[in-house]
């Protein structure tokens, strides 16, 4: 099996996130309307703590508010699933 994208949705917004290309770097690519409006960020496949900035900013942008550790775990896991 071979996933090739995700759409997130919660309560403030909704998120696709997808692996791509940029300049040649395989990077998780991830756009959205959240809470502050349009965002786009492309998160480095390989550093894990990228990738826990990405689970931060999306959990704050989708939900409306800064989250708890548990609250972020779910976004991490979807934004992980693109990971090296």
């Amino acid at each position: 099996m071979k996933i090739t994208h995700m759409t997130v949705e919660s309560t403030k917004g909704w998120a696709n996130i997808a692996r791509r290309e940029v300049a040649g770097k395989a990077v998780i690519g991830i756009r959205g309307d959240g809470a502050a409006g349009i965002f786009d960020l492309n998160v480095d496949t390989r550093d894990e703590r990228s990738q826990q900035y990405a689970a931060a900013r999306l959990q704050r942008e989708l939900d409306g508010y800064q989250g708890t550790a548990g609250d972020v775990a779910d976004y991490l896991r979807a934004v992980q699933t693109f990971a090296d």
